[in-house]
């Protein structure tokens, strides 16, 4: 199974990379000079008291163990928002269900649009245009608890066909006090391939690329 850990360690890692850049903290290696600067400028009749030294030294154990400790953590973090190729690559063959809300409008017939519900509800799906546009409202009134599709008929409020393109929409669910509720859609069917851009993975199912982070559940093929 996949874990999304990039929420989680985004923000760690570029508040440590911001710090590697900008810090303005003494090293190691500055704080050593430093300490051999005044054993060099002391008082030969007043040298620096044993504990005193030892306190200095401390500090300078401190010091490397807190940098050490800040570079394990930076490389785990950054270990963890990696992609592993690996790992996505053994997703190849094995049936995923997406996250999904597009649908493609190709000679006036669009995709089914999948939805699941966990109890009954009354339903309502929107399509929206490239620029966000509403251009059609379906109300499907009370659809039972379990997995459903509708079949858009690509055509607009009006009644007027719209042009071929990828259309995006929203699933809502009615809730008591009348609000809209976003269910959102999903998707299945098997990995056909794997790509990594931009350090992000992404599947490809049923043609289209879904990142990695959308994948809601995987099984063997034939297992779904």
């Amino acid at each position: 199974m996949i874990y999304d850990l990039g929420n989680i360690y985004y923000s760690t890692l570029q508040g440590v990379r911001a710090n590697s850049t900008a810090s303005k903290s003494l090293d190691k290696e500055a704080f050593l000079r430093l300490l051999l600067q005044e054993l060099e400028m002391q008082d030969p009749l007043e040298p620096m008291e044993t504990k005193d030294m030892i306190s200095q030294l401390s500090q300078l154990t401190s010091l490397e163990q807190i940098t050490n400790l800040t570079s394990a953590v930076r490389d785990f973090v950054e270990a963890q928002t990696s992609v592993n190729p690996a790992q996505l690559a053994s997703l190849i063959g094995k049936y995923v269900v997406v996250k999904n809300n597009t649908v493609n409008l190709k000679d006036g017939e669009a995709d089914s649009i999948i939805f699941s519900l966990d109890q009954d509800a009354h339903v309502v799906v929107q399509i929206l245009d490239e620029n966000g546009n509403v251009v059609r409202t379906e109300d499907l009134g009370t659809v039972e608890a379990g997995v459903h599709g509708w079949q858009w008929d690509g055509r607009d409020d009006s009644g007027v066909s719209l042009p071929d393109g990828t259309y995006t929409y929203h699933v809502y669910r009615i809730s008591t006090d009348g609000g809209l509720e976003e269910i959102g859609g999903i998707e299945g069917g098997l990995v056909e391939a794997v790509q990594i851009k931009d350090g992000e993975g992404f599947v490809l199912v049923n043609g289209s690329l879904y990142p990695v982070d959308s994948i809601l559940e995987i099984s063997q093929e034939g297992d779904a």
